[in-house]
């Protein structure tokens, strides 16, 4: 026992200045000398007791304490292996024998939401499974690698690597973190378009084998159902191509969904840009979009592109539902806290149906600016009110008045709301119509 402490008190006492040491050295001799002389013994104790202190003092800074005051770590060997983790471009920690983080780099302490070294590992990671890898790496040298999935908002599947560290004569494990989000979303991405076209493509493509055969046997003679039989093969070559671009749109969405976006955006110049470009086609069935937004700016944490998305979608989906001669109401404000947000943009009917397609992540602090689109179509039943934003659900399927939309544009406005962070509402009242509300963290205090 005593051969394997003698590396380490040596390897830590090596590393007192030597300053320290010859002011000990002095300090001794000062003691010794106060022994043999007595004039100046009374006034040599005493310098010898301060610089006895002052050194003391000295190498106490080569010890540690934790920042919770706790008993203190002793980090003077595995301390030195932090340049290492720094230089890491994935999250990592150093965990000692007692499971206490030793070190850890920047990458680690932005995942993790931590700060303080010293802290137990179990107060900020409680997998099972990388828990007892730690021990089997601190106690048995093994390494392992451990995947698992941690659920918030949007799911997040990491691999970590345990392996185990051995500093002089202390033992320790290192944690690596491999985020694998990606990679498992593309995976499923691939498998949910090909299901999904496949599934969907399957109706217009049997529509056109069908027409394709009448024109080439019944029709072949007869001009004016030949061209009759090709508008209806332009509108089921148009709805395969909608469908095809709206799965690709959900497919790119769904792939960076875990990342949330940096970029700020206006909502009022997004809602203005939106209208100006859907005017016309509102104009063509006889609709008006009106606009309710501050003069202000209403600044937003968002990526531009994807939440003119959204807005087009809640637009595109109200023009559709609204009769002749109706209004489209755009609304953009801003809104408190994520439940006062809710509350403004989403319980504006009374009598209404409502339902959250999309609870927002809450968090302290945080403030957040709403869009809200309003049709005045037939309204939604409340039963299916909990089901909009499902891939491929449409009401009119359901009620057996079929309008041709993909259905999956309430979907496309559900993902890219999730990747922001916020939250998406509905409420719905027959005879008046319906709403729907998106709201995304405000950045106004930026």
């Amino acid at each position: 026992m005593a051969t394997n402490r003698f590396p380490e008190i040596r390897w830590r006492l090596d590393r007192i200045p030597a300053l320290a040491w010859a002011t000990g050295a002095l300090a001794v001799l000062a003691v010794v000398l106060a022994f043999v002389t007595s004039a100046p013994a009374v006034v040599l104790m005493v310098l010898a007791g301060a610089a006895t202190y002052w050194t003391a003092k000295e190498a106490r800074r080569f010890v540690i304490a934790s920042s919770s005051g706790d008993d203190q770590i002793e980090l003077v060997g595995l301390a030195e292996l932090a340049p290492l983790l720094e230089a890491l471009p994935d999250p990592a920690l150093l965990i000692d024998d007692q499971g206490r983080i030793v070190s850890s780099n920047d990458a680690a302490r932005g995942q993790l939401q931590f700060e303080a070294r010293g802290q137990f590992l179990t107060s900020i990671l409680r997998h099972p499974d990388v828990l007892e890898a730690v021990q089997a790496a601190v106690r048995d040298g093994e390494t392992r690698a451990v995947e698992y999935e941690t659920t918030t908002q949007v799911d997040r599947h990491t691999r970590c690597y345990v392996a185990p560290v051995t500093w002089g004569a202390e033992r320790a494990a290192m944690l690596v973190f491999h985020d694998q989000t990606a990679k498992i979303s593309t995976e499923r991405m691939r498998a949910d378009f090909l299901a999904n076209a496949s599934h969907e493509l399957r109706t217009p493509l049997s529509s056109l084998t069908l027409l394709i055969e009448t024109i080439a046997g019944p029709a072949r003679d007869n001009a004016e159902e030949r061209d009759r039989f090709l508008g209806m093969m332009q509108v089921q070559a148009e709805r395969m191509r909608r469908l095809i671009a709206d799965l690709l749109s959900l497919s790119r969405i769904e792939l960076d969904e875990h990342v949330p976006p940096s970029d700020r955006a206006d909502l009022v110049d997004v809602a203005r840009e939106v209208i100006d470009a859907l005017n016309g086609a509102a104009a063509a069935r006889g609709v008006r979009i009106e606009l309710d937004a501050p003069d202000q700016t209403v600044k937003v944490v968002g990526e531009r592109f994807q939440l003119a998305q959204v807005v087009q979608n809640l637009i595109d989906n109200a023009i559709k539902y609204t009769p002749k001669d109706g209004v489209v109401r755009v609304q953009v404000a801003r809104g408190g806290d994520a439940e006062e947000t809710a509350a403004r943009a989403g319980r504006q009917w009374e009598e209404a149906g409502r339902a959250v397609l999309l609870p927002a992540a809450a968090a302290a602090n945080r403030s957040y600016a709403y869009v809200r689109v309003e049709d005045a179509g037939p309204g939604v039943a409340r039963r299916f009110l909990p089901r909009l934003g499902e891939r491929f659900f449409r009401v009119e399927r359901e009620m057996g008045d079929e309008r041709g939309g993909t259905g999956l544009g309430l979907a496309i406005v559900k993902h890219i709301v999730n990747r922001h962070r916020g939250g998406l509402l509905v409420e719905s009242l027959p005879g008046r119509g319906s709403a729907f509300a998106a709201y995304v963290e405000s950045a106004e205090e930026d």
